[in-house]
């Protein structure tokens, strides 16, 4: 399925981000894995050599300076000369607070990572996304979570703010044959929704939920725009 496909991980040192690329590398995909902490990077590059004898492409960068964005483009062209697939794993939830103790740091540094970041990947790569013959874009979001919920603050905001900006590009690139994608994953005991998962439920098969993950998106039958895992 994967065999010469290249695409690019945003968010890939993060906890799902780290699986899906274990699970894509393990299929033949071509990748891009981009992390903001260059130690995590290299870790996740020496765990695929050991397990798949495979090195991918490794791109360090920070979403909240906005000078990434303005290079992004040209850095993954030249390494790629069209992207197949687009997958934004990115996410940061601070803390359970009511709403207005938020701190205005923290607001507008979740608003660049969680919203601002996810058009502005949107904006620079769609060109690199139409010179592919069937490209994708997947955004990952947490079922349950689309409605307002005290102290969780910026995680459903994020949510629900993904999931409009996803159908909206969904609606607006149909003509171009650019697949989108919306897989909606369960709450899980690490990463961004560790702060508000049941602690009680029995611990998830992570590799099994990113296996979904792609098997799901990817499939050719599926032509809905909302992919659920279970």
């Amino acid at each position: 399925m994967f065999e010469n496909s290249k695409g690019i991980i945003f968010g890939a040192t993060g906890f799902i981000g780290n699986k899906i690329a274990h699970e894509m590398t393990k299929k033949g995909a071509k990748l891009i894995l981009h992390g903001k902490s260059k130690t995590k990077l290299e870790k996740l590059d020496d765990d695929l050599k050991k397990k798949f004898d495979i090195r991918q492409i490794l791109l360090q960068g920070d979403f909240t300076e906005k000078i990434f964005f303005s290079n992004i483009s040209n850095i993954i062209n030249s390494r790629f000369n069209c992207l197949d697939f687009l997958m934004n794993c990115v996410g940061k939830f601070d803390r359970l607070s009511p709403l207005t103790n938020l701190t205005n740091s923290e607001w507008e540094n979740m608003v660049e990572i969680n919203i601002n970041s996810s058009w502005r990947i949107l904006r620079e790569l769609e060109p690199l996304l139409k010179k592919a013959t069937n490209p994708r874009v997947i955004f990952i979001i947490n079922e349950n979570s689309l409605n307002g919920k005290p102290y969780q603050n910026f995680f459903n905001i994020s949510q629900v703010t993904k999931k409009v900006l996803a159908e909206i590009f969904y609606e607006e690139n149909k003509r171009l044959k650019i697949i989108t994608k919306i897989v909606q994953i369960p709450l899980l005991n690490n990463g961004i929704s560790l702060k508000i998962s049941n602690k009680e439920n029995n611990e998830k098969n992570y590799n099994e939920i990113a296996q979904k993950i792609v098997d799901r998106t990817f499939d050719e039958r599926n032509k809905d725009l909302l992919v659920s895992l279970f």
